[in-house]
């Protein structure tokens, strides 16, 4: 029995010969040609899985392995009727125990590669749900990979992206800038054409979303820092100004944790400052 196939054969030879030039992401043909030339178009899409189910389960079965290999030296080591061996391994003749300690070092020099490895993979930071939802959005619209191969965007909780966040705040007013400004303006939109002739595609790349962002952000910042002043000239009452000051301590140190993934000393030395 033979199925349909999976992906669209429309091209012909000659353009399946012809490598793509201009670098649009429509270029590449259907399927994994297409789907990672938009992956490779934007950083923040380089989003895949953890896999902290199974690195937990690896990492007990490897540990498990150790706990049994040192149950067997201790054994040896209990049944060992030349106490000089105990006391000296360098004439240590218990081939037993010297075949047991190699297995040791074999596992643990793997388990300790792994728990590395596993550590790296959870300090990556969590995908965001605005890039993923766009991966969802694409390949629904696409239909040129099977669903079977794309479902691993469904795991939300287990996404990690491989591009740093360096400064949290200004990503998320980016994120909001740019989505006013493809809502509003229909030319910021159609300004980025260069990397995908889908009109439903945009993904923008230039300096002035981070810059309006960094200015937001230092007018809020100011704001904050600078209304208590002003409110505090005005009242006369100690009493009042004593409560101003104490309640915009709390909204500056409530806004900087939720834009921010300030750690708690860091917190403290802002609120004391």
């Amino acid at each position: 029995m033979t199925g349909q196939p999976i992906l669209p054969l429309s091209a012909t030879p000659a353009q399946s010969a012809k490598p793509p030039t201009t670098g649009k992401i429509e270029d590449f043909r259907p399927g994994y040609p297409r789907f990672t030339a938009l992956i490779a178009s934007h950083s923040p899409f380089f989003i895949f899985r953890r896999f902290k189910r199974l690195r937990a389960r690896l990492l007990l079965l490897k540990q498990d392995q150790l706990s049994i290999l040192e149950s067997e030296l201790d054994q040896i080591d209990q049944r060992e009727k030349a106490p000089i061996f105990l006391g000296k391994s360098r004439i240590d003749r218990n081939a037993e125990r010297l075949s047991v300690l190699s297995r040791i070092e074999s596992a643990l020099v793997d388990y300790d590669s792994f728990i590395d490895k596993t550590n790296l993979a959870l300090t990556l930071s969590d995908a965001e749900s605005r890039d993923v939802q766009s991966l969802r959005n694409w390949v629904d619209g696409n239909g040129c990979l099977a669903g079977n191969e794309t479902s691993y965007l469904e795991h939300d909780r287990d996404l990690v992206s491989l591009v740093p966040t360096l400064d949290n705040a200004v990503k998320r007013f980016e994120s909001w800038i740019e989505e006013r400004l493809v809502q509003f303006l229909p030319k910021f939109r159609e300004s980025n054409r260069y990397v995908s002739s889908d009109p439903n595609v945009h993904i923008y790349n230039g300096p002035f979303v981070s810059r309006v962002a960094k200015g937001l952000l230092i007018c809020l910042v100011t704001l904050l820092l600078l209304l208590p002043i002003v409110v505090c000239n005005v009242v006369s009452t100690a009493a009042v100004r004593i409560f101003i000051v104490m309640l915009s301590t709390i909204v500056y140190l409530l806004v900087l944790s939720g834009l921010t993934r300030a750690k708690t000393t860091e917190l403290v030395v802002a609120g004391t400052t």
